[in-house]
């Protein structure tokens, strides 16, 4: 079962045994709001709040399947979601001024309740987005990745095309780079190889949920493969996107036919 699947799966199950208290709960609080919700601080916008909640499940989520019916494709299910968790998170201040102690009102802890829950999912789903259906054996090199380690990264992959036969290793830069896309293909990345700007090819870039790696491998200096990205400005078609770009330079050593060093840089 592809990662896609396993979310759509995975929201239908959440929503299966909490939709119909969610939605008894919305309705009773809207049909009485002006007696119960509108004497709440910010009350008016706390029930927008609540009806918004409502609005995203029943429209953008709990709606069967989501891919490519809802959301053309992954990405734009998972922009969905992460913009959803932060909309969340945004609001908590109206639940907050509420608050005070043992004498809350039921109504805060019934909203807080489900914005907890519903951000918990929303991390769920990411961590399958960024770590489902992983070749067990390269889990630590794809972790690194995940969590910006790239002293790791770099290390478990020199590790890996070392075991490279030496009859079969070229130095050419076109075979280097397709050991490291097949490397890249095993752990499941959903990478694109020579990626087309509109001033050249990006050797391969790499989305996570929230990360957009840039990579650029050269046969020489890691300043060189760095110096290309930022100077063909290889980012740029990503910057609408709104994720973190980090550009990552790569230098080979053409005797040892390994990574010599290199550079990263995360683009502001």
């Amino acid at each position: 079962m592809n990662k896609v699947l396993k979310i759509e799966r995975y929201i239908q199950e959440f929503f299966s045994t909490r939709y119909s208290d969610y939605r008894l709960f919305y309705q009773s609080e809207h049909q009485h709001r002006r007696v119960v919700m509108y004497q709440l601080k910010n009350g008016s916008s706390l029930m927008d709040f609540l009806i918004s909640i409502m609005g995203n499940i029943e429209e953008k989520i709990y709606v069967g399947k989501l891919v490519p019916q809802v959301y053309a494709n992954p990405e734009k299910l998972i922009e969905y979601m992460k913009w959803f968790k932060d909309y969340l998170n945004e609001n908590q201040k109206l639940l907050d001024i509420n608050k005070s102690g043992d004498n809350t009102s039921y109504i805060i802890h019934e909203i807080q309740s489900i914005k907890t829950e519903l951000v918990e999912m929303v991390d769920y789903l990411l961590m399958i987005y960024d770590t489902e259906d992983i070749n067990i054996p390269y889990q630590e090199l794809r972790h690194s990745l995940i969590i910006k380690d790239l002293d790791s990264f770099i290390r478990d992959m020199n590790s890996i095309l070392a075991s490279v036969s030496y009859a079969i290793s070229k130095t050419q830069e076109g075979y280097l780079h397709s050991n490291i896309h097949l490397i890249l293909k095993l752990l499941g990345f959903d990478i694109l190889p020579e990626e087309t700007t509109n001033i050249g090819r990006i050797d391969a870039v790499i989305r996570f949920s929230n990360i957009i790696y840039i990579f650029e491998f050269k046969l020489g200096t890691s300043d060189e493969a760095l110096n290309q990205i930022k100077d063909k400005k290889y980012y740029e078609k990503f910057i609408i996107e709104r994720k973190e770009i980090i550009l990552v330079g790569v230098g080979f050593d053409a005797e040892n036919r390994n990574v010599k060093d290199y550079k990263m840089e995360i683009h502001k």
